[in-house]
């Protein structure tokens, strides 16, 4: 990994998160259909699709299912994987315009999730364009849920909460396996150089107010990390 190493970079590339988005979605797909609904007929777009759980998961209980992520490598499993299941599409995003989505355009969708991919964005206005082109694919009645949110700077609160909800499903040690690797790999160095993107409540809030877009965030984690947070946005 170089010095001017990205998480673009980082995602395009392999790496150890398989196992650790397995057990964020198991998570999430229990929680979630508090507030949403799926139906034969649904539309939904996965946006940061990665290795394809959403389509594993709902590919059979939908009527439309999208994938939207950089990460070929990812794109071409599903594509493998779904290949008999004209249902499901996924589409590549080019590194250096990831916030557009013009193979889209005419379509809209019932259900956007955008799952665990805003803290490796660049800054907020990237994820003020994100919300602006997700807005035009939005209908009445569509939801938009952006999950996971880091809200706050608590890197040890956030290994702190996995290894919990590990412990309490019986996943401990693929947990403890899973943070040794990471900190041992590219995923540590890249984060030590870039970050993650936290934004607070009040700034989602108000971001989603000048977007004109109505919004709350969901009064009880849906995903595996409880410190963070998880924002459904209604039309």
């Amino acid at each position: 990994m170089t010095e001017t190493a990205t998480w673009i970079d980082f995602w395009q590339g392999e790496n150890a998160f398989d196992q650790s988005m397995s057990m964020n979605y198991a998570y999430f797909l229990d929680r979630v259909e508090q507030y949403i609904t799926l139906t034969p007929t649904t539309s939904v777009l996965d946006v940061g699709s990665g290795p394809g759980h959403l389509a594993d998961a709902w590919h059979h209980r939908v009527g439309r299912l999208t994938g939207l992520d950089i990460a070929k490598r990812y794109n071409d499993i599903v594509r493998a994987r779904h290949a008999d299941h004209p249902n499901v599409t996924v589409h590549d995003l080019p590194a250096d315009d990831f916030l557009h989505f013009p193979m889209l355009d005419g379509h809209t969708f019932d259900v956007i999730i955008v799952m665990s991919v805003l803290q490796y964005y660049p800054n907020i206005e990237a994820v003020e364009t994100l919300l602006t082109n997700l807005k035009s694919l939005a209908k009445p009645g569509t939801k938009i849920l952006l999950c996971d949110l880091i809200v706050g700077e608590a890197m040890l609160k956030d290994v702190v909460s996995a290894l919990g909800q590990s412990l309490r499903q019986g996943r401990l040690a693929k947990m403890l396996s899973l943070l040794f690797r990471l900190r041992f790999s590219a995923y540590y160095g890249v984060r030590q150089q870039n970050g993650f993107l936290v934004i607070p409540p009040n700034e989602w809030l108000a971001l989603c107010k000048r977007l004109d877009l109505k919004a709350y965030f969901l009064p009880e984690p849906i995903t595996l990390q409880h410190d963070r947070m998880t924002l459904l946005i209604d039309f």
